[in-house]
């Protein structure tokens, strides 16, 4: 466990505001979870994606809260015991970690609680929960099949090859995501991945039933949405943005959307 003054020194390298000191901790709570996942017998079967892995791997400027994987022949019982070892190995590191769990159909569901995490370290927040700081862990198994890549990720004193899903199973995922939910860190990724032009898996997405181009998907979701309705999500969205000024992307999706398309 680093000192509080490390933390925030390290919050200061990453480029993360200073004030939002709850964000800061959960992503460190993250990268040593990740750290000591990776170390469990079953870490191989688990490829990093979703919101955090855009954060941790690809560097987004938001504050993500689960860590999603797709995973491959994973049974819930391994799963389990896969969560349960994670949480034993934390205490090594300082923090005291409780395994929860709960499964819906091909998705496992684990939740790590920290109950003292924030008065190790004296953070007091008004996002607070009583039960302290909960990182979900999510385990996808998935219909299609999973393609592989070892990226790094590094920082507060940590350096770890990761397993991720590729960035292109993901974008389709996120597209599915964006057309059948109505949250606003699924558009933020959306607008993050077409500025980076991130391939997008076809075939991935037209398992999920989406049958039009990839663009013209995303394209005519923008556009179904109210201006009233853009500006709650970028409301919404603030709080784990670093700057919250970038939360007017989301206000002027329908402008920036198709700019970004055309440049793809």
């Amino acid at each position: 466990m680093i000192t509080y003054d490390a933390l925030m020194n390290e919050a200061k390298d990453r480029g993360m505001p200073s004030g939002k000191t709850r964000g800061i901790l959960r992503e460190y709570l993250q990268v040593l979870t990740l750290k000591e996942l990776y170390k469990t017998p079953a870490g191989k079967q688990l490829y990093f994606t979703g919101g955090t892995y855009l954060r941790l791997v690809q560097g987004t400027k938001r504050f993500s809260e689960d860590l999603d994987f797709n995973a491959v022949k994973l049974t819930r019982v391994k799963f389990e015991e896969t969560v349960k070892l994670t949480a034993k190995a934390l205490l090594k590191e300082g923090f005291t970690a409780k395994a929860e769990f709960s499964h819906r159909d091909k998705l496992l569901i684990g939740e790590l609680i920290f109950p003292d995490a924030e008065s190790k370290y004296g953070i007091i927040s008004k996002y607070s929960k009583k039960e302290g700081i909960v990182l979900k862990v999510e385990a996808n198994l998935p219909g299609w099949k999973v393609v592989s890549e070892t990226l790094l990720i590094s920082g507060f004193g940590q350096m770890l090859p990761v397993y991720c899903t590729q960035k292109s199973a993901l974008f389709a995922d996120k597209i599915d995501a964006l057309i059948k939910k109505n949250r606003a860190r699924h558009l933020y990724d959306i607008i993050f991945m077409l500025s980076r032009k991130y391939p997008i898996d076809e075939k991935i997405l037209k398992s999920f039933g989406i049958t039009k181009s990839p663009l013209t998907a995303i394209a005519e979701r923008v556009n179904s949405f109210s201006l009233a309705e853009l500006k709650k999500q970028a409301e919404d969205l603030r709080p784990f943005l670093f700057d919250e000024a970038e939360a007017e992307l989301l206000v002027n999706a329908k402008t920036v959307i198709p700019q970004l398309i055309g440049k793809y």
